[in-house]
C-alpha cells in the first residue's frame, strides 16, 4: 500500500477516535485489527489486553468479519506483555521459533513474520497489538513498524475515550450513594418497558421498597452509618433479582425494581424473596432481623397502563404494608383505591 494511502487511512482512524463515537470494546478492537491487516499487508492480526487478572485475546484473519475473543487467567502466562510495557515494538522474522513469543502471543496457523507494538493503556490495563504473516512471506519493514505504532496509539486512545464515555454515562444514570440506577433513569426505563410489554402483549410488574425504621438507625448511629446501610441493602436487593431486572433508587430510603415479563403472582414471589433476604441479613451495628423492608407490588396492564400510574399504585400498596406492621409484602390486589 502506498504511503499516502496509509496516511489517509490513519487520519480516518484518528477522526474515529473522538469521544462522540459510540462503540463497544470488541468493535473498537475489531476495527483496529482490520486496519492492521490492511495497512501492513498481514494475513492476520491480534490484540492481547490484560484487565486485572484476566487476559482477553482477539484474533482476526483476513476473511473474518468479526474477531474471535478468548479469555483466560494470567497465571502461567509468559509472553510479551512485560517486554512491551517498556514501549519497545518488535519485528520478528519467524513467530514460531522466536523465544520472546509465548503460546498466548502466537497466531494459530501463521508462523512467519510478526510485528508487535505495545498498547499504552490506563487503569491497570496492559496490552499489545500484532500483525502476522504466513511462513515464507516477506518480513515487515521499518515503514510497517511506523504505521503499526501509530495504529497502536490510536487503539489505546480510542479505548481510553470509550472508558471515559462509559464512566460519564454510568455517573449520569447511577445513584452516587447506593450505586444502583437513579430515579431519572428509572422513569425512562419504566416507560420503555411499558411500551415493550404493550407491543408484545407481555406482563410487567414493579416492586416499591421502603427500609423500615431507618430514622431510628440514623438517630442511634449517625447518618453516615445509615448511608452505608442503604448501600448494603441495595447490594442485597441486586443479588436477589434476575440479570434483566432493574434496581433503582426511588427516594431517600426507597427503592424500585422493574420486573419485565412478570405477572402479579411472580412479582409477589420475588418481593417475598427480597423481604426474606433482607430480614435474614446481618447488617453492621444491627442484630439479624432488626433491619427489614416493606414492599408494595403493582403490575401492568392489570392495575395501570402508564409509568406514573404504576408507580403511584405500587407506592399506595407500600404505604398499606407499612401501616399493617412493616416487614411485609402488600400486593395491589388487596389495596383499596
Amino acid at each position: 500500500m502506498a504511503i499516502l494511502s496509509r496516511e489517509r487511512a490513519l487520519e480516518s482512524l484518528l477522526d474515529l477516535s473522538g469521544p462522540a463515537v459510540a462503540r463497544t470494546r470488541p468493535e473498537l478492537i475489531g476495527t483496529a485489527l482490520r486496519f492492521a491487516s490492511r495497512l501492513v499487508d498481514a494475513a492476520g492480526a491480534a490484540a492481547l489486553i490484560q484487565r486485572g487478572r484476566q487476559l482477553h485475546r482477539f484474533l482476526l484473519q483476513r476473511d473474518m468479519l468479526h474477531p474471535e475473543e478468548t479469555e483466560r487467567g494470567v497465571e502461567g502466562h509468559e509472553g510479551l506483555s512485560a517486554f512491551l510495557r517498556r514501549g519497545q515494538p518488535l519485528m520478528i522474522a519467524e513467530a514460531e521459533t522466536d523465544e520472546r513469543i509465548g503460546p498466548t502471543d502466537r497466531f494459530p496457523g501463521l508462523a512467519g513474520p510478526a510485528l508487535i507494538v505495545p498498547l499504552r493503556l490506563k487503569e491497570g490495563e496492559a496490552g499489545h497489538l500484532g500483525a502476522y504473516r504466513q511462513r515464507g512471506a516477506p518480513e515487515f519493514i521499518a515503514e510497517d513498524m511506523r504505521v503499526m505504532t501509530l495504529l497502536g496509539a490510536w487503539t489505546a486512545m480510542a479505548l481510553e475515550n470509550l472508558r471515559l464515555a462509559e464512566s460519564v454515562e454510568r455517573l449520569a444514570v447511577t445513584d452516587d450513594l447506593t450505586q444502583v440506577y437513579n430515579f431519572r433513569f428509572l422513569k425512562a426505563a419504566l416507560r420503555r418497558e411499558i411500551k415493550r410489554a404493550s407491543r408484545f402483549k407481555q406482563d410487567l410488574s414493579i416492586i416499591m421498597i421502603d427500609v423500615d425504621n431507618l430514622k431510628g438507625y440514623n438517630d442511634r448511629h449517625g447518618h453516615l452509618r445509615g448511608s452505608f446501610l442503604l448501600r448494603e441493602i441495595a447490594r442485597v436487593l441486586a443479588a436477589q433479582v434476575r440479570s434483566w431486572d432493574l434496581v433503582a433508587k426511588y427516594g431517600g430510603d426507597e427503592f424500585t425494581i422493574i420486573l419485565p415479563q412478570t405477572g402479579e403472582s411472580g412479582a409477589f414471589a420475588a418481593a417475598e424473596r427480597l423481604r426474606a433476604a433482607v430480614a435474614d441479613q446481618t447488617f453492621p451495628l444491627a442484630a439479624k432481623g432488626e433491619i427489614t423492608i416493606s414492599l408494595g407490588v403493582a403490575s401492568f396492564p392489570s392495575t395501570e397502563d402508564s409509568a406514573s400510574g404504576l408507580l403511584e399504585v405500587a407506592d399506595r400498596a407500600l404505604y398499606v404494608a407499612k401501616q399493617r406492621g412493616r416487614n411485609r409484602v402488600e400486593p395491589v390486589g388487596r389495596v383499596a383505591a
